[in-house]
């Protein structure tokens, strides 16, 4: 315990206060705290704010364009541009290498914005992660009311568990295994997709979601689609006590084909409960997958595997608070055993400035009997 201490003493005496602050901050004038609680964890105005393709919810300020009396051209004023810096210490005492230093664990140049009143993109390049070059991910364009009526639509490259949770918001270096796994050599899964997404919002607080996706994830380079095969993704999420609550469903039906024409067909199918009660974020989220053949067999064998998160999120002094606690417990259960995972979480965030975060995380890795350290700072400039 003498050493972890000291480990932690070390890395908090490396942080340093940062001065300049992300892209719509500065575009707006605002400070994070508006959106985010902390960064990058998303208060119900920054999903308002993202719902609403980058734009207030109300009306864009005049400074935010240029006026080039062209009605049909909308420029910005400034390119909002934004770079995320996450850089960690790791001990790992049962691992061959027990110390690491992980910085940059993660860099990224990030940019969104507006093309019309309707229409948004939003991109980010991710220059390094754990310590190589990985290359585009979420990119895609919005469109708000599409032919005029009450509905959205996202084309591009997306994780399809969005509607559930960003994952990229979440507070843990430990990623949501129930939205990342995969079971034997399928490529399918919750993550990175490429595909189109339609979403309605009804006057009685049901959000219905409505994807098609290629199936096949990002991973493969200069691959869009490996087969013919396309997936579909439906979700319906029922928000009651005004937001506070929010229960959803998600199905998932989708084929993809292996090697020598074998074909492995997917299906998803899972509950999720979000409650936002005073200072504390509940979120639990469970998924059944079956997989038809998922080591393309010649005479395959059905799989099925489950799948749950469970995440709170502790803020003792509110949203304007400066220090947060995150407890998450990831489990997965698959009759092919090698993609079993069974992990709990425990970590502690603390806003130097409102763009820059230390935190301090906690792993058991009950599957593997590891233990994992991790200590560092997040930034957004």
């Amino acid at each position: 315990m003498k050493k972890i201490f000291a480990f932690l003493v070390l890395v908090a005496g490396l942080v340093q206060a940062a001065a300049a602050i992300p892209a719509f901050a500065r575009k707006y004038s605002y400070s994070c705290d508006v959106c985010h609680a902390p960064v990058p964890r998303l208060k119900a105005f920054g999903e308002e704010f993202m719902d609403n393709g980058y734009r207030l919810p109300d009306n864009e300020p005049p400074r935010a364009t240029i006026d080039t009396g062209d009605p049909l051209l909308l420029l910005q004023r400034t390119l909002p541009l934004a770079f995320r810096f996450d850089a960690y210490l790791a001990y790992e005492p049962e691992a061959d290498i027990t110390g690491d230093f992980r910085a940059p664990l993660a860099m990224k140049i990030l940019s969104g914005g507006n093309i019309s009143d309707d229409i948004s993109y939003y991109t980010y390049f991710l220059m390094a992660e754990d310590g190589k070059v990985a290359g585009l991910e979420d990119t895609f364009l919005s469109f708000r009311n599409v032919f005029g009526l009450p509905l959205d639509m996202m084309f591009g490259q997306y994780r399809v568990s969005d509607p559930i949770k960003a994952t990229e918001t979440r507070l843990t270096v430990e990623n949501y295994a129930l939205f990342k796994f995969r079971v034997g050599d399928s490529r399918i899964n919750l993550a990175y997709d490429r595909g189109l997404l339609l979403s309605t919002k009804t006057g009685f607080g049901l959000d219905v979601v409505a994807q098609i996706v290629n199936g096949n994830g990002i991973e493969e380079q200069e691959i869009f689609d490996s087969d013919k095969y396309k997936s579909v993704v439906g979700r319906l999420a029922q928000s009651f006590a005004g937001g506070r609550v929010r229960v959803g469903v998600l199905g998932y039906a989708g084929k993809e084909a292996g090697a020598g024409g074998a074909v492995n067909a997917v299906t998803y199918l899972g509950p999720d409960l979000l409650l936002r009660l005073p200072n504390v974020e509940i979120l639990l989220a469970y998924v059944k997958r079956t997989d038809s053949n998922p080591l393309f067999q010649r005479e395959g064998r059905e799989q099925t595997s489950e799948a749950v998160l469970a995440e709170a999120i502790l803020s003792p002094w509110g949203e304007q608070g400066r220090t947060f606690f995150t407890l998450a417990w990831n489990r997965v259960n698959s009759t092919l055993e090698a993609d079993d995972a069974n992990a709990l979480t425990l970590n502690v965030s603390r806003l130097i400035r409102r763009n820059l975060k230390w935190t301090a995380e906690y792993t058991r890795d009950f599957e593997r009997k590891e233990d994992r350290w991790l200590t560092g700072i997040v930034t957004a400039f």
